[in-house]
């Protein structure tokens, strides 16, 4: 008896809700990072990210010695996202323009100092910024662009988020 075409794709849609849950790859649970909020777009100026709490040990593997810490935003950005956190990260970002290629792609740190373990819930203000130039130095063509970020918290916290830029 051939399948009915819900039938068929009931595999498929409970996969994707598995995936949405807990990370299935290939129909089975995976064991690598579950992404919160995969490329949920924000839509404000200033994001908490306060899931993930401060741990001295996860601190240290994204924000190692010799880091430049991000706490203002340098007077040349055309955008910028004030970030309030509860841990440390380490962000990369890839800057896609309305044509869907990437100008730029870049990473930053940002670290928690003088904070014990029992001060976790704490939010730290952080900035995350761009100066409107592509890889090459280049400053980009006025326009829509949006920036894909992933955020590492460490011990394999991550959470992927998406913003939206005009350059006029």
């Amino acid at each position: 008896m051939p399948k009915s075409p819900l039938s068929a794709s009931l595999p498929v849609l409970l996969c994707l809700a598995a995936l949405l849950a807990a990370g299935c790859r290939s129909g089975g649970a995976s064991t690598e990072p579950v992404y919160v909020d995969d490329g949920m777009l924000i839509t404000d100026s200033v994001l908490t990210l306060d899931e993930f709490n401060f741990t001295t040990a996860a601190c240290s593997k994204v924000f190692p010695g010799g880091s430049v810490n991000v706490d203002t935003v340098p007077s040349n950005a055309v955008a910028h996202i004030r970030i309030i956190a509860t841990a440390c990260y380490a962000l990369r970002v890839s800057v896609v323009s309305s044509d869907s290629d990437t100008v730029r792609a870049f990473a930053t740190r940002f670290g928690i100092f003088n904070r014990s373990d029992a001060e976790k819930n704490r939010g730290v203000v952080g900035f995350v910024a761009w100066n409107g130039e592509d890889d090459k130095g280049a400053q980009v063509p006025r326009g829509e662009y949006l920036w894909r970020m992933e955020f590492d918290f460490g011990a394999g916290r991550i959470r992927k988020l998406r913003a939206r830029f005009e350059i006029p």
